[in-house]
Formats: structure tokens, sequence, C-alpha cells
């Protein structure tokens, strides 16, 4: 007999308290398709991983979406992936991280989601984003300079699609609707006025995985956790004022955690995998190629670790404990797919544990201290 999904089909639409979000910390696995050069073999092998990682008890599997291959990751759509892989497997969510929305038609973005949402057995988690820093994004037809307003119309017209509305002027309707993705939408974004517009439109959202500018240091990872911190709290504030008990807010945040035998052991070894990356990230000035490998992975908030000092390190950032979703990922190490569903393992089996027993106790803290009006 087939599992029914773990994601509720409503999401977000649902009222408060009538679903386990928030009340359960949910667990994805994210892969950018960067795991090697071949592109003749790395989308079967990634299918390959995401089969896996239902098998391992996952709740959601995340697929990076970028253009131009930024940073090796190779796959710059997601519909024909997605749509192998729910047909492919049965139980576990299926996100995107992000979907550059901006640089599509939103009618027909809504059009093939749907399909596919509804072939996966209601199972998408779609994070929408306005792309990765390019010089050449004019390149596509729906480009236009003003991001952040190309942003909203997309997400306007793609819940009045998934609506499946009349077409004005016409006849015809759009096909198939779906309104209960529309409580799936995340809107993935580090500016505090797209988070807001994602409270009040009443749809989730998804944090980045790193920081920003000067954040993009090693002895500034707590002010970048801070700052996600505030941004969680602001959007929680927001959706609560705009729709009380009637929804629920769903926040997803992403983070690099690197398990192994010793901390000491993962650090040679990430250090190793990740060179490549950082290297990379050096030339385009996001790491400083004079720090030593530590304060490299640091600079991009990659923790690592053995399966203790890993849990330790997550429950110590406050955004991890407001989020509803955890995704965790090894990126940007480069492994093969095998080395990957190894990794994926030892984080499912035995960090999550320690972090799901902590976060019950962080988060109410947390909580409780919003709703006393002094969190900071």
């Amino acid at each position: 007999m087939t599992t029914p999904p773990l994601h509720p089909q409503a999401g977000t639409r649902s009222p408060l308290g009538t679903t386990d979000i928030g009340e359960k910390l949910r667990i994805g696995f994210i892969t950018h398709f960067d795991q090697s050069e071949d592109t003749a073999s790395i989308y079967r092998e990634n299918i390959r991983l995401v089969q896996a990682l239902e098998a391992q008890g996952y709740d959601s599997a995340w697929i990076a979406t970028r253009h131009f291959g930024s940073g090796w990751a190779a796959a710059p759509s997601p519909y024909g992936l997605l749509g192998a892989l729910a047909a492919s497997t049965e139980r576990i969510g299926l996100g995107t991280a992000v979907l550059p929305i901006i640089f599509d038609d939103a009618v027909r973005a809504a059009e093939e989601l749907s399909v596919i949402d509804h072939l996966s057995g209601g199972r998408l988690l779609v994070g929408l984003g306005k792309g990765v820093p390019s010089d050449s994004y004019q390149v596509f037809e729906a480009y236009s300079p003003d991001r952040d307003q190309s942003f909203s119309e997309k997400i306007e017209t793609l819940h009045w699609a998934l609506e499946g509305n009349q077409v004005e002027g016409g006849s015809q309707s759009i096909y198939p609707a779906n309104t209960s993705l529309q409580g799936r939408l995340f809107h993935g974004s580090s500016n505090d006025k797209t988070i807001r517009y994602a409270a009040e439109r009443g749809d989730g959202f998804i944090l980045e995985r790193f920081g920003n500018g000067p954040e993009r240091e090693p002895g500034e990872r707590q002010t970048f956790q801070r700052r996600q911190l505030r941004t969680v709290l602001d959007y929680r504030r927001v959706f609560r004022e705009t729709w009380g008990d009637t929804r629920t807010p769903y926040v997803v945040t992403s983070r690099s955690a690197y398990p192994g035998a010793t901390t000491s052991a993962a650090l040679a070894e990430a250090s190793a995998t990740a060179a490549r990356w950082n290297e990379y990230a050096g030339i385009l000035g996001r790491v400083n190629p004079e720090y030593s490998p530590a304060d490299q992975l640091l600079s991009d908030n990659f923790v690592w670790g053995d399966p203790e000092a890993l849990a330790a390190d997550l429950l110590a950032d406050p955004t991890v404990l407001l989020t509803d979703e955890l995704v965790l990922g090894i990126h940007p190490a480069l492994h093969t797919i095998d080395e990957t569903i190894a990794k994926a393992k030892i984080l499912l089996d035995e960090v999550v544990p320690l972090v799901r027993k902590g976060w019950a106790t962080g988060r109410a803290e947390l909580l409780a201290h919003e709703e006393a009006g002094v969190a900071s």
C-alpha cells in the first residue's frame, strides 16, 4: 500500500493547529547536481539519490535550480526532473530551491507545476526566487531589470493561474487548477520587503544557506544567524497580523552540515572535497583565499563534525530553532552519488534525532519570547 505524503496538501492554507507544521521538525536534503561534470549521467544519478533519500526516511528532497551552471549546479529547469522524480518516488516531498520565476512565463509555470503536483499526489514544495547574481539574465525574454516588481507580479499571476481562473477577454480557463499547491509556495529571498510580502500573501518562505557581503566572514556567522532569526520573527509577526488563526506560517531553512567519525576527520575531509568550491568562491570574492580551510568553510556557514558536534552547532543557530523544515546538505563538497547517500544517512540517523530533541525545547523558549514581545 502506498504511504501518503507527509506534507499536508493545504500547507500554509491550513488553519493554525490543524497540521503538524511547527509541531514536528521536518527534515529535507538538498542536491545541487554538482557531483560530476558528466551531464549525461548527472540527472539519472540524482534521481537515484532522491529514491535513496526516500528509503532512508527523509521528509523532502530539494533540487537547486540555477541558470548558466552557476556554482556547477546543473539543473537550469526543474520541470523535467520533478516529473521524473514524481513518477519514481511515492512519499517524499519534492522541492525547488529555488525556481527563478522572474525569468519564466508564470502561467506556463503554473501549468507545469500543477501537472507535476497532481502526478506526485500533492508532494511539491515550490521555492520561488529571483535568481543568483548574474550579468547575463537579459538573454531571457521575460527579464526585467526591476527584479522586485517582476517577482511580485509573477507570484500574483502564479496564484491566479493555480486557481484555474478564466482568461480575461477569452472563453478558456487555466487547466489543470491546483489550489492546494498555493499552500506550498515559498518565497526565497533575504530581502525584508519580499519576505513580508510572502507573509501578507499567505505563502511560506525559504532562507538562504549563507550570508551576504560582510556576513561572509568566519567571525560573523552569529551575526548572520541572528539577522535571519529577526527575519523569521518578522515573517511570523506579519503572517499572524494578516491571517490570525486561519492560516499557518511555514519556514524552510537550508544548512550545510558535513558529518565525520570525528570532528577533526570531518574537517580534513570537508576541506579536501570543498577545495574546488572554495577556489571558485575566492575568484568571485565570496571567500578570502588567504583564510585557512576551516575559516573558508565558516565563511560559507558550512559546519562539520561528529554527530554530537554537528547537532550542537545546528541547535546553537536560533534560526534553526524557528524553522519548520530544516534542509540539510553536504554541498559544496564534491562527492559521488553513493558517497552523498552515505553522508545523508549519517545525518538522518545520527544527527537529526539530536537536533529534533533540542529543537522542541529551544523553539518553545524562543516562541515564548516572541509572544512576550522581547525577542531580538
